[in-house]
């Protein structure tokens, strides 16, 4: 093999730049939503340390993050039915300007002889909302940016960039903070927002195709409900989907299983968390294959199934002995497989919903990882007061598993399709968009 071929089959293995270098927009959008992640990740480091220092309650932190949480699910539900009405550049950039607004204000709050809580609570609130907005408006505009067949790479791009901002930011706000209090930490989000609003300032007009505008907000979310389900590649997607994010729960048993069956300290035990992630940037940074496959979907199925299996593994592993290398491991895959096929679900759906729904399905898409998320941690974390955790964790996996498997049997058109999109897959995405305001199912429903 020639040093040439090896460049150039090196190039097909790591990721897909492609998108960054040929879509100014794009390339735009991706650094400042780089920057924002990294404020953010501030913010989710500072709100809950701020809280607990003043309260002293464990109690007032989950609420927080509870009513942000809440917050965050109903911006979704919202932005998604928005996003398809205004101009997408608009919504991204005054849903920031009012986050940035609020991180001054917990600034100059934190600052006070005695800050207030409620005022953590509100703007913690207010960001949950706004962010999702703003989010949900980016989702909409990325498949309008890129070319279809660079779905896959914008896709696996946009996960760098969040798994990385998540590796590094809290380390970074726990550096500030300690050095500098925690006021600094909220002027650091304020200022990377500021930057983020200036750079996409720059956007051109995002508006969304008005050859079918919504009709009645109430009306538009349910068309965009009833297209998910009669769209078969994206309700295979979502099913699956939320299955893989119900499984991301596993964090909750990781302090039971380093004190358990491990029996290791703090130090370790963080390197339990660090695995997922270091898995996950791993896979995204050599994601580059994921765009050629010509069954996405069957993939997509296959590696969710492989995340189950690792979990059912890890479980297997710590009951008998196994220790916290072989921990590592098996968590290290599940984060590699699962962002594997976080950025074929991402394509699937960018690519089979058309652009006046964009806004709708990809809110409803983000609202099921947000909930799927939020049950698994639940449901594993009761199973875990029932069983030991070595034996909580195996059963979920293997219950996980034989799931994905019935839907690898059951879900035919996800399975067969052939690429990311082609023109049958096309026409049909457009035939299930228009049936779904067909007055005839207006009346049945």
């Amino acid at each position: 093999m020639t040093k040439t071929e090896t460049t150039s089959r090196l190039r097909q293995l790591v990721i897909d730049t492609g998108p960054l270098r040929t879509s100014p927009a794009f390339r735009r959008i991706f650094i400042a939503r780089t920057i924002s992640i990294f404020g953010l990740g501030m913010l989710a480091v500072a709100i809950p340390l701020q809280l607990y220092g003043l309260t002293g309650s464990t109690l007032q932190v989950g609420a927080a993050a509870t009513v942000e949480g809440l917050c965050a699910f109903a911006g979704m539900l919202v932005g998604g039915d928005i996003a398809d009405r205004m101009d997408r550049r608009k919504i991204i950039l005054y849903s920031r300007i009012i986050g940035g607004t609020g991180f001054a204000i917990l600034a100059v709050n934190a600052w006070l002889p005695e800050p207030s809580v409620a005022v953590v609570y509100a703007v913690g609130g207010l960001d949950g909302f706004f962010g999702a907005l703003s989010v949900t408006a980016l989702m909409a505009v990325t498949p309008t940016l890129v070319p279809r067949d660079k779905l896959a790479a914008a896709g696996a791009l946009n996960m760098l960039t969040v798994r990385l901002g998540t590796m590094v930011s809290p380390a970074l706000a726990g550096f500030v903070i300690a050095v500098a209090g925690v006021g600094w930490a909220y002027v650091g989000a304020a200022a990377a927002t500021l930057l983020t609003v200036t750079l996409l300032t720059g956007l051109p007009p995002l508006k969304p195709d008005a050859s079918a505008p919504p009709g009645h907000p109430l009306r538009a979310a349910v068309e965009g409900a009833v297209f998910v389900y009669r769209q078969p590649v994206i309700r295979g997607v979502v099913l699956l989907g939320t299955l893989e994010t119900m499984a991301s729960g596993i964090r909750v048993m990781l302090p039971a299983l380093a004190a358990g069956p491990l029996g290791i300290g703090a130090q370790s035990t963080g390197l339990l968390y660090a695995a997922v992630p270091c898995g996950a940037v791993a896979a995204t940074l050599l994601s580059g294959p994921l765009a050629g496959l010509r069954r996405p979907g069957r993939a997509m199925m296959l590696l969710s199934i492989g995340s189950f299996v690792s979990l059912g593994a890890l479980g297997v592993a710590s009951w008998t002995g196994g220790g916290l290398g072989s921990a590592l491991i098996f968590l290290i895959i599940f984060g590699a497989l699962g962002s594997m096929s976080g950025i074929l679900q991402y394509a699937l759906v960018q690519a089979h919903t058309p652009d006046r729904l964009l806004g709708r399905v990809n809110a409803l898409w983000m609202a099921q990882e947000v909930g799927g998320d939020s049950a698994g941690a639940l449901g594993l974390g009761g199973l875990g007061r029932a069983v030991p955790a070595a034996a909580a964790v195996t059963l979920f996996g293997a219950g996980a598993m034989v799931l994905g498997l019935a839907g690898l049997t059951g879900f035919g058109p996800l399975r067969r399709a052939d690429r990311i999109v082609d023109s049958d897959q096309g026409e049909g995405v457009e035939q299930a968009s228009r049936s779904t305001s067909e007055p005839s199912i207006e009346a049945k429903r």
